[in-house]
């Protein structure tokens, strides 16, 4: 398992991303503190269905499941 380092630059503290791991210099990532210190990023990446036209991501398991309708106790364990 590989391990880092942070340090101090400025008011912010940094990681540095050994190169093997293929991360592009500018890339954004979400990032996230779990309870336990754990620190998870996660790449933003652009909106795949922002230029996508009516129904392009449509197939025919999409068209089994458009009319089902579920009830209340269809929900209940």
């Amino acid at each position: 398992m590989d391990t880092v380092k942070t340090r101090k630059q400025g008011n912010a503290v940094m990681v540095t991303i050994a190169s093997k791991f293929d991360v592009q210099a500018g890339t954004t990532y979400y990032i996230n503190k779990e309870e336990d210190g754990t620190i998870i990023l996660i790449p933003k990446v652009e909106d795949y269905f922002a230029d996508a036209s009516t129904g392009e991501f449509i197939d025919d398991e999409d068209e089994l499941a458009k009319n089902i309708e579920v009830k209340d106790s269809d929900l209940d364990d």
